[in-house]
């Protein structure tokens, strides 16, 4: 009896032992103990972002526009999954699934949208745009996406954005060579409507030259008609745009961050044809005869985008007031056009290219009460397979500063019982030996993605007894 009286006190003692050396001796139970309980969390498994993706193509282009670079580069260098073309079927919102990782998994990461029409008003899609979203947050069960329009498609993005001031849920508008104040190349507009409405009844003499004119203006819209609602919507408010008037001084959400890719934008390419001599004279002449001066035609840089038109934060609503200009930021490239698009990395980099942001930490007990656990709380455009966690604990009155890693498995994407989605990293306090947790100590929480980018800050560990 006494024997076996011995082996339970050596058993119990060992155990001890064990536990102080994971906890420290002092207090270790009641500390744990008074720990609030971790709140429950939804574990995502319908994406691997925060955001899903949304690319709207250009003036003219189709979805596919963005497959030759983007939609690969997404795929093989971020790991993220093509959820499927977003376009109208029969006259209803439907998503083409395309990508048979998103069929087989249920995950969908970014979409890429074929506007019915790619040469309709910026109203038009719009439209389709708000028909499209729905889809998205049912696909993805995520509350907020990221819009990135190619030049028109930023403009359409945008224009949604002044439609839904308190119920757009976007996180970011990413547009790339979008004509936000329009193009001097729309005036075409009024050009051709001019010309056909002359030359109905234009006398002999003046005839020929209209409907000459009318053939270098056929020459040059290739798939976009010059007289489309499309071109109609990007002139200018000095030339009479209207559409482009009363969006830039509609008010904008201010908890979007808008980002304008900034680069020489050809609107058409095939606008440099207006260039060439015979094509000037004779357009020159036949503007002449419809009461159009010559300076209406050709001035510098025609037919491009002008870097001012394409940041948002000169549009008139943000220079209204200046404190507005903080939520937008401006990133300058040599060159952005369809090519570029498809040849480069640099805007797919730009779209989840950012510091991760720390949201909280706190500490945790487990169900059973046994055990301890911190749990860190953060964002970033990049999925959590791409982020990494250290914690570099600092005991308090000075000590040997202990560094440990948060295992990938550890990290992963939730949503919170308020709705909000974030990456959320845990660490068992049992795992991080030789730190007495009876003691007070200080925790530096390191937060880095792939791509580079690094945040730092602090967490203070106060065990109450």
């Amino acid at each position: 009896m006494k024997k076996n009286s011995l082996q339970r006190f050596l058993r119990y003692l060992a155990l001890s032992t064990i536990l102080c050396a994971l906890w420290g001796c002092s207090s270790s139970t009641s500390y744990i103990k008074n720990l609030p309980e971790a709140p429950p969390v939804e574990r995502m498994t319908a994406t691997h972002i925060p955001y899903p993706i949304l690319l709207l193509h250009g003036l003219g282009q189709k979805a596919a526009v963005w497959d030759a670079y983007a939609v690969k580069y997404y795929e093989q260098e971020i790991g993220l999954i093509h959820g499927g073309v977003l376009r109208k079927v029969s006259g209803k919102a439907s998503i083409d699934a395309v990508s048979q990782i998103s069929k087989q998994s249920g995950f969908a990461d970014f979409f890429t949208v074929a506007f019915s029409n790619p040469v309709d008003s910026i109203g038009a899609w719009e439209r389709e745009l708000e028909e499209f979203l729905p889809l998205v947050f049912e696909r993805t069960k995520a509350e907020k996406v990221i819009l990135i329009g190619y030049s028109m498609g930023g403009v359409t993005a945008r224009y949604y954005l002044t439609k839904h001031l308190n119920d757009h849920r976007t996180e970011r508008l990413i547009s790339i060579g979008s004509p936000h104040q329009g193009s001097p190349f729309a005036r075409a507009w009024q050009w051709k409507t001019a010309l056909v409405e002359k030359s109905k009844d234009a006398g002999f003499l003046v005839k020929p030259f209209l409907d000459k004119a009318l053939e270098v203006v056929a020459s040059v819209e290739n798939d976009v008609p010059i007289d489309s609602p499309a071109i109609r919507d990007l002139q200018r408010p000095e030339d009479g745009g209207e559409f482009m008037r009363r969006t830039g001084y509609a008010a904008h959400p201010l908890d979007v961050e808008y980002v304008s890719v900034v680069g020489k934008v050809e609107l058409l390419k095939e606008t440099q044809n207006l260039s060439k001599t015979a094509a000037m004279d004779l357009m020159r002449r036949a503007l002449g005869a419809i009461g159009f001066g010559v300076e209406s035609l050709f001035e510098p840089g025609d037919g491009v985008v002008s870097a001012k038109s394409q940041t948002i934060s000169e549009l008139p609503w943000f220079q209204a007031d200046k404190k507005r200009q903080k939520i937008s930021r401006t990133i300058t490239l040599t060159s952005v056009h369809e090519e570029h698009l498809k040849q480069s990395t640099e805007i797919q980099r730009i779209s989840l290219e950012d510091k991760p942001e720390f949201k909280g930490a706190e500490f945790y007990r487990n169900n059973e009460s046994s055990a301890g656990r911190m749990v860190i709380d953060f964002v970033d455009y990049l999925p959590p397979a791409k982020c990494g966690v250290e914690l570099v604990v600092t005991p308090d009155g000075g000590g040997a500063k202990q560094r440990f890693t948060v295992p990938q498995r550890d990290i992963m994407l939730v949503k919170k019982k308020n709705g909000s989605v974030v990456a959320q990293a845990t660490k068992l306090l049992s795992q991080i030996q030789g730190v007495d947790w009876s003691r007070p100590a200080e925790i530096e929480i390191i937060l880095k993605n792939t791509f580079g980018n690094e945040t730092r800050t602090t967490k203070a560990w106060q065990p109450k007894a």
